[in-house]
């Protein structure tokens, strides 16, 4: 029954996400201002993390059947048709774009902070600062190649799971999610971490900003003031979504690994709820950066012309 359920809605949930992730690369190209230059790059990175994150998980329709032991991955989308390694690989695809998608928000928001405090900062140490955030994102791909050793490697593995799948109609075997392995355990950090520890850090960061922001002399206007302000907090927005969406999930997915409990609820569920972030992001870049609000109030017809009034000066 879920699957049913669930096929219909992936559908329809990447017709609705898929043109407002367009819409917002397009609008991201088209109206960034020169003191978006650096941001821009971050947000386009983000949506399109975002974009491939969603037909990943739409294509895969993940179920993780916690009460198996060793927990199995099964796919309930059009991939399960594909061999296991290449249904595997999207799965990886997936959780590497899925992390990036927190990861780039949290990054934005540190590197605002930096801009805010050091005007003058050198790119290499920006750079630096980059690829120390981005470090979980390489150990995942170091980890699942691991697995993937493990899984796959073996011809003999490799037959099991085609043997294995050419008996089932309705899902595919695609992998398993095994304890005991350094890989495994760096892997449940890392994910864990970005969805409970990414947001409350990236709200720390934000008090910091906008106590930098309050304290700068009059030389920036309250409009500059109130767009940065509008910039942070639509980031620390974002950062936070993951955690409202996931984290019940996540505790009810601990336990059930734990006790190895069959709850197919939450294994139908979890993927979805990764996924519906997605929906919202772009509606908050588009509202949080200014230039690109006041381009849709625009074209929405909400921006007031004022008339030109002429005023004769009288010297005196």
């Amino acid at each position: 029954m879920y699957g049913e359920i669930l096929s219909f809605f992936y559908i329809t949930f990447f017709i609705l996400v898929l043109p407002t992730q367009i819409f917002g690369i397009f609008v991201i190209l088209r109206f960034s201002t020169k003191h978006l230059k650096l941001w821009k790059k971050f947000l386009l990175c983000n949506l399109i993390c975002q974009i491939i994150s969603v037909a990943t998980l739409c294509l895969l329709q993940l179920r993780q059947v916690s009460n198996l032991s060793p927990m199995e991955i099964w796919c309930y989308g059009p991939i399960r048709h594909f061999s296991a390694i290449t249904s595997y690989l999207f799965y990886v695809l997936s959780q590497i774009s899925t992390l990036m998608t927190y990861f780039l928000v949290f990054i934005t928001i540190y590197l605002k902070y930096e801009a805010v405090k050091n005007v003058n900062k050198q790119n290499y140490r920006k750079v630096v600062i980059i690829l120390m955030l981005l470090l979980p994102i390489f150990i995942t791909m170091v980890a699942q190649i691991d697995l993937m050793i493990v899984f796959f490697s073996p011809n003999e593995a490799q037959k099991k799971f085609n043997e294995l799948n050419a008996i089932i109609t309705d899902h595919s075997v695609i992998g398993y999610v095994i304890s005991g392995r350094i890989s495994s355990f760096l892997l449940t950090v890392i994910i864990f971490g970005s969805v409970f520890l990414l947001p409350p850090a990236g709200f720390f960061i934000r008090k910091k900003i906008i106590r930098c922001i309050n304290s700068t002399s009059d030389s920036a206007s309250v409009g500059q003031k109130f767009q940065r302000r509008s910039f942070i907090n639509g980031l620390t927005l974002q950062s936070f979504l993951p955690l409202v969406c996931i984290c019940p999930i996540f505790a009810c997915y601990f336990v059930v690994s734990r006790t190895k409990t069959d709850l197919p609820f939450e294994q139908h569920i979890l993927p979805v709820l990764v996924m519906l972030p997605t929906l919202f992001d772009p509606y908050i870049i588009l509202y949080s950066v200014t230039p690109y609000r006041k381009q849709i109030r625009t074209w929405l017809g909400m921006t007031k012309t004022v008339p030109m009034v002429i005023v004769a000066s009288v010297m005196i």
